[in-house]
């Protein structure tokens, strides 16, 4: 995974996020599901498959929340 692209969906967030990505594999996987469908849906777009992207956007937005969460659960600890 490309590190410094995560970071970059977040910004506000580096420290944490460097800390989740090398402690918390449930995490790094969540941020790599994130950087695959945000790269799926950029893809989809240029390609009219309006459908199929609204799906991806959705789901896009869901990963996002479960990254949020843990960032500022990590926050508060």
């Amino acid at each position: 995974m490309l590190e410094s692209e995560f970071i970059s969906c977040f910004p506000g967030h580096k420290k944490r996020i460097k800390i989740l990505l090398s402690r918390d594999d449930n995490f790094r996987e969540v941020a790599e599901d994130y950087l695959f469908c945000k790269k799926t849906l950029d893809e989809l777009k240029q390609t009219n498959k309006n459908s199929l992207a609204q799906q991806y956007s959705d789901t896009l937005e869901d990963l996002k929340l479960e990254l949020l969460d843990a960032i500022y659960k990590m926050k508060n600890k």
